[in-house]
């Protein structure tokens, strides 16, 4: 799916916290297709300091 609309910077994928939006705990993970497999140890270690830092 395209993540970035007209005259925005390219994005591959979406990590994002959505606690603002009231989902405490919910960790959204958009756009993730071909690159997502040989990219899931980085993801996974991203949610992973998500989670921490909270």
């Amino acid at each position: 799916p395209k993540l970035s609309g007209p005259g925005e910077p390219f994005k591959d994928f979406v990590i994002k916290e959505e606690i603002e939006c009231g989902f405490d705990g919910f960790i959204n993970l958009v756009g993730i297709e071909s690159p997502g497999l040989p990219s899931s140890l980085a993801i996974a270690e991203m949610v992973d300091n998500i989670l921490k830092d909270r």
